[in-house]
């Protein structure tokens, strides 16, 4: 799909004694037979601007009236002059400079039964001062850039910097452009590239199907909810299949965290991993939602049920996040713990008191703590107490939660 929407057609030149561009050209004429097509994907980083050289003369073709504008624009850009349409259908372009007098001209028209514009006739000749070539940076808009920054840096993961784009055209096009331009610049050449993030939602359901037969056993679900007539994303759950079965054999301590994604439509990412014997990290699942929330933490526990039980055993690490449910048997994670005493109580050495109290393995050596903790914060002290001691303290625990203290392996 995404390299149709990148389709590049160049031809070879016409027959000896052929002249295409006797007259102005009329538009909806069909494609010659002596033309030679050539596909280019856009996917790889290649199109209009890059294959052509910057150069324009006739027979060459663009897949659309944009790319060909576009095309048109950089070349005006490289060679430093103005243009404006002075004829503009949907089957015919005509582009004049803007210099008074100046006889550049370039025809185009859309061939019959297709969408592709070819260039029939070229006046190359400028006679247009340099004060009236000088408003040639005005052509440099975001699209135009973003096209220019496709072919350049194509193949690039996450695109070409703002500040990147700033030097290159400043360097190879005598062009300044601002931040905001540059950074609106690289949002056009990353979705030429890899597609629009809208784009990327409506291709999920195909791609969770995809997921479940390539890996057997993977659990998969995607929630939904109707907007109008449209249906919009809510959430989306994954369990790969290896997971699912190599959970058996992990110790039934599962810890669970969430973050905030970035992007257009931000959401948060709530995982599920687990550690087995050897103290290795064992992802289980994942959930793409929208906030963290009663709902949204909810339907993640209940998507999770279709492969852990819940055994007696079983153990939850978590954050404290209020939305987690209640009646989950759950450790708070140390380290927010920590944090949090360290915000709400300034008194030296309690956060290291807690995690010392946290950590030990008898009753009595906790109580000798504990008493420490109360005679130099009693309010820090009714805070803990008012978590639970059984949710934070390993000597209170009435569950195994082995070495895991922290919500680390969730975050790694």
């Amino acid at each position: 799909m995404e390299a149709a929407q990148g389709l590049v057609l160049t031809t070879t030149k016409p027959a000896a004694g052929v002249n295409p561009v006797e007259n102005e050209p009329n538009a909806g004429e069909t494609l010659p037979p002596m033309m030679k097509l050539t596909m280019f994907c856009a996917t790889k980083g290649e199109g209009e601007i890059r294959d052509y050289d910057g150069e324009v003369a006739t027979g060459m073709i663009f897949r659309n009236k944009d790319a060909f504008r576009q095309y048109m624009a950089v070349h005006a850009i490289n060679k430093k002059f103005c243009f404006r349409s002075r004829k503009s259908e949907p089957g015919l372009m005509v582009l004049e400079c803007c210099g008074e007098g100046c006889p550049w001209r370039v025809y185009a028209v859309k061939l019959k039964d297709a969408k592709v514009f070819e260039i029939r006739k070229v006046i190359s000749d400028h006679s247009c001062t340099i004060d009236e070539r000088g408003g040639y940076q005005t052509q440099a808009t975001a699209t135009v850039i973003g096209e220019l920054m496709r072919s350049t840096f194509g193949g690039a993961c996450n695109g070409p910097r703002p500040r990147e784009i700033r030097q290159m055209m400043r360097g190879d096009h005598d062009v300044n452009i601002s931040y905001w331009k540059a950074w609106r610049s690289r949002d056009v050449a990353i979705e030429k590239v890899k597609g629009t993030t809208t784009s990327s939602y409506h291709q999920l359901p195909d791609y969770l199907k995809r997921l479940v037969n390539a890996n057997l056993g993977t659990i998969t679900s995607l929630f939904t909810e109707r907007d109008g007539v449209a249906e919009r994303f809510k959430y989306m759950f994954v369990a790969f299949g290896a997971s699912v079965q190599g959970y058996e054999y992990m110790r039934k301590v599962i810890v669970i965290d969430g973050t905030h994604l970035k992007g257009k439509y931000a959401g948060c990412l709530l995982t599920a991993s687990a550690q087995d014997g050897n103290y290795q990290i064992f992802p289980l699942a994942y959930a793409i939602v929208d906030s963290e929330n009663d709902s949204s933490w909810g339907w993640f526990f209940q998507q999770m049920t279709t492969f852990v039980n819940g055994d007696e055993g079983l153990v939850f690490v978590s954050d404290r996040h209020t939305s987690i449910s209640k009646g989950i048997s759950k450790g708070i994670a140390l380290v927010h713990l920590k944090r949090n005493i360290r915000s709400n109580f300034r008194a030296k050495h309690l956060e290291y008191l807690v995690a010392k109290a946290a950590r030990t393995f008898r009753m009595q050596d906790f109580y000798t703590i504990f008493n420490e903790i109360q005679s130099m914060g009693a309010a820090c002290a009714e805070y803990l107490l008012g978590i639970g001691l059984e949710h934070w303290a390993r000597a209170h625990f009435l569950g195994n939660r082995y070495n895991i203290m922290t919500s680390n392996l969730a975050e790694s």
